[in-house]
């Protein structure tokens, strides 16, 4: 008898805890942050990370969302689109996310969005800058600018500048410089920048003379450098090499070459187009950058960091406005948000594509960002 009382006993309290556990579990909002956090682009993806994590540290402090925690469960996808698929069928159907944020680079984003629009799960990308990443996908936002709009930006300010005649040196073979190029290129004929040399390097190239030196022969004023951080620092240090003194103009992938600089005076020649700037007056600004550096010690030098916290922001006040983890109504909530932000006003067009302001930045001797101009949509 009392074996079988125990044995009683055990069955109950096992039923008992089967019906606990998923409520517990319930208690717990669940989103999937996708991206590239190791090798040579993890930089841009850690930065992500920290914007996310920062916000949702706060919110779960101020009692999360819906009255729940939030958690978010972060997927390395190394820059591959295949290891970004292979993380939102995990995150979806094993931990059961009702949310992603990423990716970070185009390629991965734009993999994650095939599959996403299939699902209807809520998907922003904090970085993703290419066109068509949310061309036909309801479901998928982003708190960046788009490529075209800051290669107008770019070409636009050259000609404010009075300049004339301008090279490019470029990765045709990426679509992220590729649709910078193309946009700049555009813009420049529609003002009358004449382009005097095209010259093209792949990514991760170590010498960059030739085509720099037939850009100098080109007789350049500028020179437009759609690149990232690491080569861009090379392009500089090699045209003072040869003697090529002209202006640089890049995009927002240059943002982290401050670290990559020996020579900090070399970025004084540079120009480039940004999500966010630490000198933003904003109250959402100041506050931000007064967390992040008490939280991690340094300034959010790469600006993912900013608009990483804005996706999470819009994302989690979307749930809240749905009332909700329901996809189709966050989705319908994401599309109807205007919210102030850390790198500004967000409200979304018909192409899901944020509505918000540029800033170029250049640098001092030391290699500090200064604040140059705000360019509006």
């Amino acid at each position: 008898m009392k074996k079988r009382s125990l044995f009683s006993l055990l069955v109950a309290v096992a039923l008992i805890l089967s019906a606990v556990v998923p409520v517990l579990a319930e208690d717990v909002i669940k989103i999937g942050g996708i991206g590239v956090l190791s090798g040579d682009y993890g930089k841009y993806g850690l930065a992500v990370r920290e914007g996310v994590d920062l916000y949702i540290k706060q919110i779960n402090a101020a009692g999360g969302v819906l009255g729940k925690q939030v958690e978010v469960i972060w997927e390395d996808t190394q820059g591959d689109p295949a290891f970004a698929i292979s993380a939102y069928n995990k995150l979806v159907e094993q931990d059961g996310v009702v949310g992603i944020i990423g990716g970070v680079l185009s390629g991965e984003s734009k993999a994650l969005a095939e599959v996403s629009a299939e699902d209807g799960v809520p998907q922003i990308t904090p970085s993703s800058t290419a066109y068509d990443v949310t061309t036909d996908r309801p479901n998928v936002f982003r708190t960046c600018f788009l490529d075209p709009f800051q290669g107008n930006a770019i070409a636009n300010y050259m000609a404010q500048q009075g300049v004339k005649k301008v090279a490019v040196l470029y990765d045709n073979a990426t679509e992220y410089s590729e649709g910078l190029y193309q946009a700049f290129k555009a813009k420049s004929d529609a003002e009358g920048v004449e382009i005097v040399a095209t010259e093209a390097a792949p990514y991760g190239e170590r010498d960059y003379k030739t085509q720099l030196t037939t850009i100098k022969n080109a007789g350049p004023e500028a020179v437009f450098l759609p690149y990232y951080g690491a080569d861009a620092a090379m392009v500089l240090a090699q045209a003072k090499e040869i003697g090529l003194d002209v202006r640089f103009f890049g995009a927002d992938g240059i943002s982290d070459i401050v670290d990559l600089v020996t020579d900090k005076s070399l970025l004084t020649s540079l120009v480039y187009t940004d999500h966010f700037t630490t000198d933003a007056q904003s109250e959402k600004a100041v506050a931000f950058v007064k967390a992040f550096e008490a939280e991690y010690g340094k300034l959010p030098s790469i600006s993912f960091s900013a608009t990483g916290y804005d996706a999470i922001l819009v994302l989690l006040s979307a749930i809240e406005a749905a009332g909700s983890t329901d996809k189709d109504d966050v989705v319908a909530a994401i599309k109807a948000t205007d919210v102030s932000a850390v790198s500004g006003n967000i409200t979304f067009d018909d192409h899901n594509d944020p509505i918000k302001s540029a800033f170029l930045l250049t640098f001092d001797a030391e290699g500090n960002k200064q604040f140059l101009d705000q360019v509006d949509p």
